[in-house]
């Protein structure tokens, strides 16, 4: 069997990131393990290994995980990222227990159940206002002018952050996104994302100044004005740099590309949006099986820590590994017709949002912004209608997400 039969040679390069889905499906058929030269890593797709490999943190590490991405960079080249590395670095998704532990139990008491229910009236009147602007064109683009502002909003509204620092909070993550979800990280993507967290830490280290002069209700301010506890000595300012950026790039890609994603699997399956405006009470079912059918995260990665096999396979303690979230939402060993996006399949569930002590924080709250957003967009237009120019994805290996979206608004329709 040639390369060309298996669909290794189809990984990351070509029509892949217009649409990964063909080449998952000749991974999982074929090649459920291989290395790949252009990561510089283990591939795993299978449901099954994917969900133990995520779950495990006996095996594996998440604090290598950087280092492994960006190993072909020169220690020269290095040095010249002091901002960038030392701030991801700090990242929790990055940390082992129990370093892990003590970030996560920091910011955890804001996305309890009862502060997410809390918050939902607040992202209603976010959800309608941008709407309000939104429909009110002939054409919109549903990402600049929604799925991107939801989630910025709510995070600066959440951790109390100036509203007008929206875009730069974007420009921010999407620079970080070039270094943190790419496959390989080139010199430009890694300049780049020197400059937005110099850029990013001098902002939030003047703004650090004026919440602990003024205080807010925000989770930034209370971060910064806690108490020390008697067994901690607290974050540094470095550290919460660290934690607010991860916060602003979690925030904004995965439910921008949640919504995106949503959006345009409707638009393509006409008999599940007619489904769906039949049936609102279907509308967490359609937020999860979007999750599945199109996740906005396609993998996440770790690190072994000791000499293992994986589907027989011999994996090298240092060696890198990348779960294939978006592949293993697709395993025709788990799901019955993978492929077909079914709001009313009756074997749902996904691991989009990762498993194990990973497992995002921010869920319920991406899931509420979602299912408030899909209901309000349900209510406001009579029909999705895909414009021209057609939807383009980022050549990124973790990050799915449409780049911009037309629908026809109100007036249109």
């Amino acid at each position: 069997m040639s390369l060309a039969e298996n669909g290794i040679d189809k990984f990351l390069v070509g029509d892949y990131f217009h649409n990964p889905y063909p080449v998952y499906r000749e991974l999982l058929e074929q090649s459920p393990i291989f290395w790949s030269e252009i990561a510089r890593a283990w591939i795993v797709s299978p449901f099954d290994e994917v969900e133990k490999g995520l779950n495990d943190d006996n095996n594996y590490n998440a604090s290598e995980r950087m280092t492994k991405a960006s190993s072909h960079l020169t220690k020269e080249q290095l040095d010249t990222l002091p901002h960038i590395i030392v701030n991801l670095s700090n990242w929790i998704v990055f940390q082992d227990p129990p370093s892990h532990t003590r970030l996560r139990r920091l910011i955890s008491k804001s996305f309890t159940p009862r502060s997410i229910t809390a918050f939902e009236p607040k992202i209603e009147k976010i959800v309608s206002d941008l709407l309000d602007k939104a429909l009110s064109k002939e054409v919109f683009n549903l990402v600049d002018d929604f799925a991107f502002q939801l989630p910025s909003i709510v995070i600066c509204e959440l951790l109390g952050i100036p509203l007008e620092m929206q875009w730069d909070l974007k420009r921010w993550s999407d620079g970080v996104a070039g270094f943190t979800a790419s496959a390989r990280i080139t010199t430009e993507q890694a300049q780049r994302a020197e400059d937005v967290a110099r850029e990013a830490e001098d902002y939030l280290m003047r703004l650090f100044g004026e919440l602990r002069a003024k205080p807010n209700d925000g989770l930034l301010s209370k971060i910064l004005n806690a108490p020390k506890d008697e067994n901690d000595d607290g974050l540094t300012d470095k550290e919460i740099v660290g934690l607010i950026i991860q916060l602003f790039f979690a925030g904004f890609e995965t439910t921008e590309g949640l919504i995106g994603n949503m959006v345009l699997a409707l638009i393509e399956n006409k008999e599940q949006e007619l489904l769906l405006r039949a049936n609102y009470d279907l509308i967490p079912a359609a937020v999860e099986e979007t999750l599945r059918y199109d996740s906005s995260i396609l993998k996440q990665s770790r690190v072994a820590s000791i000499d293992l096999k994986i589907l027989g396979q011999e994996i090298a303690k240092g060696d890198y590994i990348h779960f294939m979230i978006g592949a293993a939402n697709r395993d025709p060993k788990k799901y019955k017709n993978p492929d077909v996006f079914d709001i009313a399949r009756p074997d749902g569930g996904n691991i989009s949002f990762g498993h194990g002590i990973h497992f995002c924080i921010g869920a319920p709250l991406a899931r509420l912004e979602a299912k408030i957003a899909l209901r309000q967009l349900l209510e406001r237009l009579p029909s999705f209608v895909l414009q021209e120019p057609l939807p383009e994805f980022p050549e990124l290996l973790s990050v799915r997400k449409p780049l911009h979206l037309w629908l026809t608004g109100a007036k249109g329709n």
